[in-house]
């Protein structure tokens, strides 16, 4: 079979976790093998990044990256599949993860000739990668796949960009007809600073905007989270800090805004709450009224901005200093620079070094305070600071401002 070469395929870089669904990619290394299927998880990085690149408006963040991967990823693996079998494209094999993708664009308000430009990259894409793969094949090979894999991806591209459209306008129409729809546009209003009817906002959104809110961000590490566990964990987020009542917005796959609110600021109680394994969650400060409400949002996005592997609960309270510091992009990293020097290092212990010195100082320069806080002896933190001012090189000085500010630019850069 002269499309055998296609079980040749490899992956050029280390494996990549794939995004698409089970069945799909279970499909695809059942017909091609491990091979083909890893190098269709790479290729479909590449042509995320590239659509994202072109199309900017697909992408804002790790789970809009996420999703489309997922849609990208099963696409490469389903055309792969078709290739191999001889299949011949239709609307109807358009994998379900990329029908899901674009109902998520839908919902994020990506115009239609957007997503279909992004069809376009994508399979162009994939083209370009393919082409690659068949020149390094035999001539005889080389000549007949070039123009069958040409007329089938063309055909592909076509069936997908068909079926795209249909499902786009069907979505639009259920998602400008839904309540979930008038709400967000609404919290769309108010974060964009626009003026609303408060009275009006009130009764379509269920929640009373004239009192004292704390928004937070409940996200997913995976797409596959359903809403209704983000929503339910929120929840009992407003309950742990005693608000009256929730509300929730679905602000992507695996990301739910949500607010509480208090008639007072004096109603609210300490946030105590254990993240469940899976979700974390960013919280805003506590903020009044219409302005408040989009206040207390922006601070939790800002918080979510700091979420990581290791870090499953922020608030806005504990990096509002490393955000504003931040904020200055390249002057920031020119002024942490300047001013810590050799300490700015890359290395673990080097930012080892640079923690506890940042700990030292906030505790008003008292090592068995640091000591506490760290977590270790206070021989420790004294001999740590001793390094660090020899990667300063020099003591440390008088007024503390600008070493302090350096310090907390650096916990904030990447």
């Amino acid at each position: 079979m002269s499309c055998r070469w296609l079980l040749g395929l490899r992956a050029r870089g280390a494996g990549r976790r794939p995004a698409a669904s089970p069945a799909t990619l279970a499909f695809a290394r059942e017909t091609l093998g491990e091979g083909p299927a890893a190098w269709a998880v790479e290729t479909a990085v590449w042509m995320t990044q590239e659509v994202i690149r072109q199309v900017p408006a697909y992408g804002g963040g790790r789970a809009p990256f996420e999703t489309l991967r997922r849609s990208v990823e099963a696409s490469v693996l389903t055309a792969l599949t078709g290739l191999f079998l001889g299949v011949r494209p239709s609307p109807e094999l358009v994998p379900v993860e990329a029908v899901e993708g674009n109902a998520e664009l839908v919902r994020r308000g990506v115009p239609l000739e957007l997503v279909l430009r992004g069809v376009r990259i994508g399979h162009a894409c994939l083209h370009q990668r393919l082409m690659e793969a068949i020149d390094a094949e035999p001539g005889p090979v080389r000549l007949a796949e070039s123009h069958r894999v040409s007329e089938l991806l063309f055909s592909y591209a076509d069936a997908h960009a068909s079926r795209m459209a249909e499902e786009y306008i069907a979505e639009r129409d259920r998602w400008q007809a839904s309540t979930e729809a008038a709400r967000r546009r609404i919290v769309d209003d108010i974060l964009a600073g626009r003026r609303i009817d408060r009275e009006t906002a009130g009764r379509t959104l269920g929640y009373e905007v004239a009192r004292h809110h704390l928004a937070f961000v409940v996200a997913a590490d995976e797409l596959d989270t359903t809403a209704e566990v983000l929503r339910r964990f929120a929840a009992e987020v407003g309950r742990a800090v005693g608000g009256q009542g929730v509300l929730t917005v679905q602000a992507g796959p695996s990301d739910v805004w949500a607010w509480t609110a208090w008639p007072s600021p004096a109603g609210r109680g300490a946030l105590e709450i254990r993240v469940p394994e899976g979700l974390r969650l960013a919280v805003g400060p506590v903020a009044y009224g219409v302005a408040g409400f989009r206040r207390s949002h922006l601070g939790a996005r800002e918080a979510q901005d700091f979420l990581g592997e290791e870090v499953r609960l922020c608030r806005y309270a504990d990096i509002r200093v490393r955000s504003l510091l931040a904020a200055g992009g390249e002057r920031a990293r020119w002024f942490a620079e300047e001013t810590l020097g050799a300490l700015l290092g890359g290395d673990r212990r080097t930012a080892e070094l640079r923690e506890t010195l940042r700990v030292y100082l906030a505790s008003g320069r008292s090592p068995q305070r640091a000591a506490d806080l760290l977590h270790v002896s206070r021989n420790t933190v004294s001999y740590r600071i001793k390094q660090a001012q020899e990667l300063l090189g020099h003591a440390l000085p008088d007024d503390l401002l600008e070493l302090r500010l350096a310090l907390e630019i650096a916990r904030a850069l990447p």
